[in-house]
């Protein structure tokens, strides 16, 4: 076993410990690279719960590692109240404005969890309908969040002191767009949840499709984490009494992620709780693939989810949207841009499409002018007399002789 594998495995070894309250392994602290499991399990988004794992094996860590781990602890501690009571604002102020919204992933996945801080947060995820997003952007501004720049997908961010995240989406997006336009519904047709007028939820079997779905769409992005499987492997565990199987199934196999689900669940039992497999390449694969954030471990994980062969389409389409963005653009600018060139519209801002025709023919009447006169000159060159253009080429040689002396 190389150097990797033993922090990835000691990593996993940590994180089941902890879920299944045993005691964990003791490793010489020499022999262990705690600053790299540290920033492993930092980014498996597990650090915080690895600290609980930890708190015997203060004479094998250096202190310094072992205040990470506790810093990341004891902000998900604080964060326990301060998500709780945020959800509680949102969905409060939420039903107050009359706007149809649906939590999709909140402090409810922390019940998952023995205990609320072992599952850490990055966001609450809000879905609403498009046309509620600027009274919503208004909404959050006055409750003191900040928008915040979303380097992960189309969802609007807003953040606030002292650490909570907010992400608002239109609309419910995955890389696979069959299981998208499954999610295609306006939010107000979902069901509405009991005791709320406009706070809608997923049934039973909707829930656990989004999370697989998600599960899903993060593996073929490259960005699944140790939280991701013990997240969708918790919820299995927590709803498998309850789902209608055959239902579920049909509309997993339909949507091409029914083996990547149960291999997933599978992966979940040999990390979390010591399971057996028959076929360790496989989960090997996958293992790597998590933890590399897909570098390793592809071709294999490939197979499991031809959702990966999707990846470089929605990457595709992703790049036809900015271009057709940047053409939409040119052809009509922004508005503050088109006032400079036409003042008119401070006044009168219904002609902006007008002025935006305007604009195009002044570039279309300016290129043609260009064209035209580059054929004038052209042609002059082509009926100048042969004597002329002698003359020029000898006074043009004489010249560069009399630079050449003077040089």
């Amino acid at each position: 076993m190389n150097v990797l594998q033993q922090e990835r495995r000691y990593l996993l070894l940590l994180v089941s410990a902890v879920m299944n309250q045993k005691k964990v392994p003791v490793m010489s602290g020499s022999l262990m690279p705690w600053r790299t499991i540290y920033r492993l399990a930092d980014t498996n988004q597990v650090a915080n719960l690895c600290w609980l794992g930890i708190l015997g094996l203060s004479s094998e860590i250096d202190k310094e590692v072992k205040d990470l781990f506790y810093e990341s602890y004891q902000r998900e501690l604080k964060n326990v109240s301060g998500y709780q009571g945020a959800q509680e604002v949102l969905r409060w102020q939420l039903e107050r404005k009359q706007i149809h919204f649906l939590i999709l992933e909140g402090v409810e996945l922390r019940e998952l969890y023995p205990q609320k801080e072992m599952r850490k947060m990055d966001c609450i995820r809000i879905l609403v309908s498009k046309g509620d997003l600027p009274r919503i952007d208004t909404l959050m501004r006055s409750m003191d969040y900040e928008p915040q720049e979303n380097r992960e997908d189309d969802g609007i961010l807003y953040y606030k002191i002292p650490g909570v995240y907010v992400m608002f989406y239109d609309k419910i997006k995955f890389v696979n767009q069959k299981l998208e336009r499954y999610f295609d519904s306006p939010v107000r047709m979902y069901s509405r949840k009991k005791g709320y007028r406009y706070l809608r939820c997923f049934d039973k079997e909707e829930a656990y499709l989004y999370m697989a779905g998600r599960a899903a769409n993060d593996y073929a992005l490259g960005r699944a984490t140790v939280r991701t499987v013990l997240d969708f492997w918790l919820y299995e565990r927590a709803r498998k009494e309850e789902l209608n199987w055959p239902y579920v199934d049909k509309v997993l196999k339909k949507h091409r992620i029914l083996e990547f689900s149960e291999r997933l669940l599978k992966l979940g039992d040999i990390w979390f709780q010591n399971g057996i497999s028959d076929e360790p390449e496989i989960y090997n694969a996958m293992e790597a693939y998590i933890l590399s954030k897909g570098e390793q471990g592809r071709q294999l994980s490939g197979k499991i989810l031809p959702l990966l062969q999707d990846v470089a389409d929605f990457y595709k389409r992703d790049r036809r949207r900015e271009w057709m963005n940047r053409e939409k653009e040119a052809l009509f600018p922004p508005r503050d841009y088109m006032e400079g060139l036409f003042p008119v519209l401070k006044k009168f801002p219904s002609l902006y499409s007008l002025c935006c025709l305007l604009r195009l023919f002044r570039i279309w009447f300016s290129k043609v002018k260009q064209f035209f006169a580059g054929k004038r000159d052209w042609l002059k060159e082509k009926l100048k007399p042969e004597k002329d253009r002698e003359k020029e080429l000898l006074d043009s040689q004489e010249e560069n002789e009399k630079n050449i002396r003077m040089e």
